[in-house]
């Protein structure tokens, strides 16, 4: 892929819609004004009324309430360990996320550009880099990362860390799931805890982490029965939309919003097949996705949904990757949790996990949107490719930015999935 284009000819940031925006995000009662809408408003689907009002209670807590320590962590940091320990969360990669659909990812990549961070750089990163120095991101009390997948992410994390004078730690996460591995990754949860005992004044008590271990379980269950619901044809859910759960895989288990959410969305699922009423009206070919979407708004994901017909069926990101949690040995699930994602390892656990989806959603291809900067996804495509080839199943790399609009050469990438659909049809 060639070197992100510039910003010419591009509108440049609203000064004033991100200092209004940034005051939003610290005045209490206009995030509690917010949240009364959410309720009262009609439109809202019943999961997102649940997922926009934990998310406007996140905030609230991160950047209005300030009542319990506040520490930044990576999209594999399990949210449980986080809540069991009375903390809250902020993963600067989904506030990114949540920032390009605001359209600040220019103030993002200017800071960060000014502040000289390498255009070559993860835009996720990237933007986050300038956000945060923007005074955009809440203050952390401490920092936590893990080592596997993203590199960048345990540097930026220590780089955030020694900036703001807190303190960081580095999860080193193995790339096996033996017993060694489990062991090594639970006495550095252990350690952890024992940490910041000192550090942020946390007492780790079993019956209240048992309680979040619970309400994991219960969000969990739910999940799968979703996952179950969308082998369904015709889809009964925009397969675009339901690649933005990321964000709240990474913090809303162990929470009773969880639970609240995948329940509401498995009702609404069982609805739309009951009544045979999907949300994607034209559906000719299903497909898997394979890493993220633009999250800003872009004509990709309604070109190929409602206008040729591509369904995406399911995706390998946010999905449900690990076992149930055990109540009693909280620590020692959890680190099981983080050494089975499908991405952590050798790439063949990536495409078995490829193949087992494909073959359960009846998907007649697969599609790769390759994440600028992102080497951990993109560097193993020959094999990923190969290996989906020799079982007849088909993949489209398509090469783009989920978070800079400059970046997502919109005319070359419909020509591509234009082809593909075609030849899939």
């Amino acid at each position: 892929m060639s070197k992100p284009a510039t910003n010419r000819g591009q509108p440049g940031p609203d000064p004033l819609h991100f200092l209004v925006t940034k005051g939003l995000l610290r005045s209490r009662l206009a995030l509690r004004m917010a949240r009364l809408v959410v309720r009262r408003q009609k439109g809202y689907r019943p999961h997102e009324r649940v997922s926009l009002d934990f998310t406007l209670n996140l905030v609230e807590r991160l950047y209005a309430d300030r009542s319990a320590p506040a520490v930044w962590i990576n999209i594999f940091v399990p949210s449980e360990l986080i809540w069991g320990l009375k903390l809250v969360p902020f993963c600067p990669e989904t506030a990114a996320a949540v920032g390009a659909g605001l359209g600040l990812s220019q103030v993002g990549m200017e800071r960060s550009a000014a502040l000289g961070y390498p255009v070559d750089l993860c835009s996720f990163h990237r933007s986050a880099a300038g956000l945060s120095a923007a005074h955009f991101y809440p203050r952390a009390d401490a920092y936590l990362a893990t080592s596997n997948l993203c590199d960048v992410t345990g540097q930026m994390m220590a780089n955030f860390a020694h900036q703001a004078g807190r303190p960081f730690v580095l999860l080193d996460v193995p790339q096996s799931q033996d017993k060694a591995a489990v062991d090594y990754l639970t006495a550095q949860l252990q350690g952890l805890v024992h940490r910041w005992t000192k550090e942020l004044g946390v007492r780790f008590e079993p019956d209240r982490m048992r309680q979040v271990i619970r309400l994991s379980n219960q969000a969990r269950a739910l999940a799968v029965e979703v996952a179950a619901l969308r082998e369904a044809q015709p889809a009964p859910l925009r397969g675009s939309e339901m690649l933005g759960q990321l964000g709240l895989l990474t913090s809303m288990f162990g929470r009773p919003a969880g639970v609240a959410y995948y329940r509401a969305l498995r009702d609404y699922t069982q609805e739309r097949i009951q009544r045979a009423e999907p949300e994607q009206a034209i559906q000719k070919v299903r497909l898997y996705w394979m890493q993220l979407r633009p999250y800003f708004p872009a004509e990709l994901m309604p070109h190929l949904e409602d206008e040729l017909g591509g369904v995406v069926a399911f995706d390998e990101m946010n999905t449900v990757w690990w076992d149930a949690l055990d109540e009693e040995n909280p620590l020692r699930s959890l680190a099981r949790k983080m050494l089975a994602t499908p991405l952590n390892g050798p790439v063949e656990r990536r495409v078995d996990s490829a193949l087992r989806h494909i073959q359960r959603y009846r998907c007649a291809g697969a599609v790769h949107f390759s994440h600028w900067g992102c080497r951990q996804t993109a560097g193993a495509l020959h094999v990923v490719r190969q290996e989906l080839r020799r079982k007849g199943v088909p993949l489209l790399i398509l090469d783009g930015d989920c978070v800079d609009p400059t970046n997502l050469q919109l005319g070359p990438l419909r020509t591509r999935v234009d082809a593909f659909i075609e030849m899939l049809v």
